[in-house]
């Protein structure tokens, strides 16, 4: 019987550390809290995503203390040059003027005596609102728990790269901007997962275009930099629409600007496009559109239903080739089986490519 009691009660005791943990708070419901003011006394704002930590100060920086009010009752401190003390010291003022006194450490990993706030934490000053932006890391459990207690704990996590296209959706929608799924699997493409990078771009483009435009990628050329005749989807859609002289054409803006689309990483690209299109001839059932998506690893249905078109213009046999005439053409890529130099090999290979099957 003593034995069972032991059992359930470290049973509850991991179930209650679960618990505690789910209280870990998420961007959009501490956006939900911000809009509504519903203000906590202390913040940790940690993790190795520094764009959301980002936001999510200019926030508070910017609605908590009106701005008449500021000079007397929002301090921000910089990790870099100051103590936890003398932050402690602050937030234990009470506000000139205003129902709030507002403190903000930025680049909290850098703070000096970093133990200050967590024993300030674990007593908040009611009227203070405590904001530490710890970026790149995470403090000791200790502070963790004691931020957890008195307030609000957010985790910055990176965001996998196959998501990056959902959120620039999701961040031009923010902008009011009407963009479609390949024009944001473009910019994935082009600018990787800075997101930072990414919604200064977008910034760039509210100044320059009126409210509710659409980025069309000669907008995407003028004023972020790409070419659109020098992306992979392009390419992509003229061999899945068996347009020979598009692939073509494409394929010389490649070979003209070979650092920025080396050989290796369109291989790369056009096997998992020809992966996906063999999964469409594979799948047992070829009405269900969303198992389909699921079955070619493609997560936005725009985009999968656009790859299902191009599958049924294909024969197994002709994408099995394809396959392999990419794979033989890494090898040679990487010097194994040929002399001739990248620009030859990609315009070889992309004549096999388009060449009618036999």
């Amino acid at each position: 019987m003593n034995s069972f009691l032991l059992y359930m009660s470290s049973y509850f005791c991991i179930f209650a550390a679960a618990l505690k943990q789910s209280t870990m708070i998420k961007f959009e419901e501490l956006n939900k809290q911000l809009d509504k003011k519903d203000y906590q006394p202390t913040y940790l704002l940690m993790g190795e995503e520094p764009y959301f930590i980002d936001r999510l100060c200019e926030r508070f920086e910017q609605e908590v203390i009106e701005e008449e009010n500021r000079n007397f009752n929002q301090v921000v401190f910089y990790g870099q040059d100051s103590q936890g003390a003398d932050v402690a010291a602050s937030a234990k003022q009470f506000p000139f003027g205003s129902d709030k006194l507002l403190v903000i450490v930025k680049e909290a990993k850098k703070l000096k005596e970093f133990n200050a706030l967590v024993e300030y934490a674990k007593s908040p000053i009611p009227s203070t609102i405590l904001v530490v932006c710890y970026k790149y890391g995470k403090p000791t459990k200790e502070a963790l728990k004691a931020f957890e207690a008195s307030g609000a704990v957010f985790s910055s996590d990176p965001i996998r790269d196959w998501d990056v296209p959902k959120w620039i959706l999701n961040l031009a929608k923010e902008f009011g901007f009407d963009l479609n799924p390949n024009m944001a699997q473009l910019l994935a493409e082009h600018m990787g997962n800075d997101l930072t990078h990414i919604y200064s771009e977008f910034g760039k483009l509210k100044l320059a275009l009126p409210a509710g435009s659409a980025i069309t990628p000669e907008v995407i050329e003028h004023h972020i930099g790409i070419n659109k005749e020098y992306n992979i989807f392009e390419l992509q859609e003229a061999l899945g629409a068996k347009d020979r002289a598009r692939a073509y054409k494409i394929t010389l803006n490649f070979a003209q600007h070979l650092k920025e689309n080396p050989n290796i990483k369109t291989i790369t690209m056009l096997a998992r496009f020809y992966q996906g299109l063999i999964a469409y001839h594979l799948a047992p059932d070829k009405n269900n559109k969303e198992a389909l998506a699921a079955a070619m690893n493609i997560k936005n249905q725009y985009i999968a239903n656009k790859n299902i078109g191009y599958a049924r213009n294909h024969t197994l046999n002709e994408l099995i080739r394809n396959i392999s005439i990419l794979r033989e053409y890494d090898l040679k890529c990487k010097g194994l089986g040929s002399n001739a130099d990248d620009e030859e090999l990609l315009k070889e290979m992309m004549m096999k490519l388009t060449e009618p099957a036999s």
